[in-house]
């Protein structure tokens, strides 16, 4: 959803490291998902915000608190409609922190490196070092940001994805996830 908000920004002409124009932007616009894919005022715009710059600007666009309220009461609105899988770097610690089941996903730096540039450029010639680079960059803003800080929340579940594929990566969740809505009755 982050993404899209940089997408939108782009689209209008509004700077990134312009918070407040962004949050009116959003006041302005629908961003939504919608079967499992991004929407931008209705328009199914889940490959655009997968090009490489989007995940750079979404880091960028996410550092404003009045970008970051604005986007958890859509991200709340949305899972409001029922049962709810989210993924981001504050899904646990501030939007959902009484969710049953939350994981902090960790991949050895290089893995991570090679799995982006491989989503970000299919088929191309990876530069993998740049890459690690780009991570390390937007890892360290997302730390550091004074407003939901990327950290894992309390209780949560950490899952070392270094050496598994998505399949095993999705039946290890979905397990953890039985395992503790069981224990809870």
């Amino acid at each position: 959803m982050y993404r899209t908000a940089a997408l939108l920004a782009k689209r209008c002409g509004v700077s990134f490291d312009d918070g407040h124009a962004v949050s009116r932007l959003m006041s302005l616009h629908e961003i939504a998902v919608r079967g499992g894919r991004a929407t931008l005022d209705g328009e199914d715009v889940s490959a655009e915000i997968r090009e490489p710059w989007a995940g750079n600007a979404a880091s960028i666009v996410s550092t404003f608190s009045e970008v970051r309220r604005a986007m958890v009461e859509l991200q709340r609105r949305f899972a409001a409609s029922g049962s709810t899988v989210a993924e981001g770097r504050d899904m646990g610690t501030v939007v959902f922190p009484g969710a049953v089941l939350k994981v902090f996903i960790v991949a050895d730096l290089a893995i991570r490196a090679v799995r982006r540039c491989r989503e970000t450029s299919p088929g191309a010639v990876p530069d993998v070092a740049a890459q690690a680079e780009a991570l390390l960059k937007r890892d360290r803003r997302d730390r550091e940001r004074s407003d939901s800080p990327l950290r894992p929340a309390p209780g949560a579940w950490w899952l070392d994805t270094t050496l598994l594929g998505i399949r095993e990566q999705v039946d290890m969740v979905v397990a953890e996830y039985r395992r503790r809505r069981a224990e809870l009755g």
